[in-house]
């Protein structure tokens, strides 16, 4: 199962797990198409809209688990 990390960019979360672009525009990253998406980490977007990286994080790889859980049943 993909995880995400802190030093994971953008582009490559999106691309490993699409679905969790609205985590990233729930926190005020709209711009996950732009040239900085392709070289700014999750820590680095966090701290850009004052958010706490770890907590997302966590709240990402959650998601990521609980789907993972469910295609297994």
């Amino acid at each position: 199962m993909y995880q995400v990390k802190k030093e994971s960019l953008i582009i490559e979360v999106l691309e490993n797990a699409p679905q969790t672009a609205p985590f990233f525009n729930a926190i005020g990253m709209h711009c996950l198409t732009c040239s900085l998406a392709m070289d700014e980490t999750v820590d680095q977007a966090c701290a850009a809209h004052g958010y706490d990286t770890e907590d997302f994080v966590l709240q990402v790889n959650a998601y990521l688990e609980q789907q993972e859980a469910q295609k297994s049943m």
